[in-house]
């Protein structure tokens, strides 16, 4: 038998089947992805109020030092997903490891130059390797393994990567900025990076480029547009709470940006070969990726502020903060393992568990939002933090799941790249808006500021659960009508041929 014919008649696998311990390396490789970049998100959370003391930056400078990676790990994920499908979604796989290591270095190194702007310049590039790292491990997945159960496992474990990535990286960038110093967190960052580069060089099967790839033209256009037009939409919501609405700095760029992403639909209709294939994506996708904004950004307030008013409001060291963060994990590997138990077993539709994952976001943020300042971990922060995760990773899969099957095997880095720049940017999008409710209602109180940006959290995830709810009616709506006139066409076969 050849290797093509083992392929296509394994019910799992779309390429030749792997070796057991080479497909758990190469899983543990691929989620790991998911957690770096987690981790390198989370490395800025904790110790955010001393690295802006490092840096002697204003206090709302401090979101800028996730949001600047948030910003364009989100932002360029579209282009480096049509990237991974022209030169090979393993070869930008490494690449990202690699410039993710050089990058995360030169965070640490920053430290010498005392220049917020420089270090903001590094977490921005770091978090471009973020941008590359995680439509290439998504299409990874999706172009190896076959739908059903052994995929919808795959995905539920690469989603529970999040949780997981995020807890270590805000642990030990609290343990080492608070016993050493903060860079060092970045310094372990790039040697890790290192590590899985070469564990995905040796690995990760060669799954080639898509057909004619060498034959299509890459969007520069396109990509201009909306890379910028997101960039200035973030910059003018980021800005907003240190320079005011009123200044020309932020209409400028928010109407810029608003123009320059309307502008990028019409171009890419035009397109030959576009960034998005907007004409092939059917308006399932359009409700897929504005439930996944509206959760994903009320998840990024929640992980800004509920650290903050620990370590800000009730005193707690960077160490604790840390601690608190005890139930992510476990409660993530917990959700990611339900997760992939209804969807194997047909219990729940990937939709309907996508609008159950918005309740865990909302309770979580109604928790934080209204707990007194002063009442013990165990009453609050630790319900909101095992709650949580099931949100992140339930909501994760199924709209990962749903949108590679809405699209070809060629097409999985565009599925990929649209469904992580919405949960990235939207988590940094969400804090700028979030910094702007929390500067125009705090009113000289630390605290009433945090719970107006908890109570902004709280009406999204909200917005998204009933949107969801909505999806689903509206999926069930078509199925029978489809159904219906399945049926009827039957019939009016079985008369005509009697």
């Amino acid at each position: 038998m050849t290797l093509v014919e083992m392929a296509t008649s394994h019910p799992d696998f779309q390429i030749p089947p792997l070796s057991l311990p080479r497909e758990v390396i190469m899983m543990f490789t691929v989620c790991s992805a998911q957690g770096l970049v987690q981790a390198s998100l989370a490395q800025s959370f904790i110790p955010n109020l001393l690295i802006g003391e490092t840096f002697k930056a204003q206090s709302s400078d401090t979101a800028w030092y996730p949001a600047a990676y948030g910003l364009t790990s989100g932002t360029f994920m579209l282009a480096f997903g049509r990237v991974g499908d022209m030169i090979g979604h393993k070869k930008l796989f490494v690449g990202a490891w690699a410039w993710s290591s050089l990058w995360a270095l030169l965070a640490g190194i920053s430290v010498y130059s005392d220049s917020q702007v420089f270090f903001d310049i590094c977490r921005a590039f770091q978090g471009m390797g973020a941008a590359a790292l995680v439509p290439s491990a998504l299409a990874i997945l999706g172009s190896i393994y076959k739908p059903g159960p052994r995929k919808n496992l795959a995905f539920s474990l690469y989603a529970s990567g999040a949780p997981i990535g995020f807890t270590l990286g805000a642990v030990f960038a609290g343990l080492l900025a608070q016993l050493a110093s903060w860079p060092w967190a970045f310094y372990i960052n790039a040697i890790v990076c290192l590590i899985y580069a070469g564990l995905a060089l040796v690995f990760v099967p060669n799954l080639g480029k898509r057909p004619n790839s060498k034959k299509e033209s890459f969007d520069y256009l396109g990509t201009f547009t909306i890379v910028s037009g997101l960039i200035l939409l973030n910059f003018a919501w980021n800005r907003a709470p240190e320079s005011g609405w009123k200044s020309a700095q932020c209409i400028s760029t928010l109407v810029i940006g608003l123009l320059l992403i309307i502008a990028f639909f019409p171009i890419e209709k035009r397109t030959a070969h576009p960034i998005v294939p907007v004409a092939e994506i059917d308006e399932n996708a359009a409700w897929i990726l504005l439930i996944e904004g509206l959760a994903w950004s009320s998840f990024g307030i929640l992980c800004y502020y509920s650290i903050n008013f620990a370590i800000r409001i009730r005193g707690k060291s960077m160490l604790t903060a840390a601690a608190y963060l005890a139930p992510v994990p476990p409660a993530g590997l917990a959700a990611s393992i339900m997760t992939s138990i209804l969807l194997s077993k047909g219990l729940m539709s990937p939709p309907g568990i996508l609008a159950f994952s918005l309740v865990w976001f909302c309770i979580g943020n109604i928790v934080l939002a209204t707990m007194p300042v002063d009442q013990t971990y165990w009453r609050d922060i630790f319900w909101a933090y095992l709650l949580s995760p099931f949100g992140m990773d339930m909501s994760f899969p199924a709209g990962t799941l749903i949108l590679s099957d809405l699209l070809p095997a060629e097409r999985q880095g565009i599925a990929a790249s649209l469904i992580a720049t919405i949960v990235y940017y939207s988590q940094s999008l969400g804090l700028g808006i979030a910094g702007v409710v929390e500067t125009n209602v705090a009113k000289g109180s630390v605290v009433r500021g945090y719970r107006g940006a908890l109570y902004l959290a709280i009406g999204l995830s909200g917005l998204g659960f009933f949107v969801a709810v909505a999806f689903v009616v509206l999926s069930r709506v078509r199925s029978s009508r489809e159904k219906t006139r399945s049926g009827e066409i039957q019939n009016a076969v079985a008369d005509a041929e009697n």
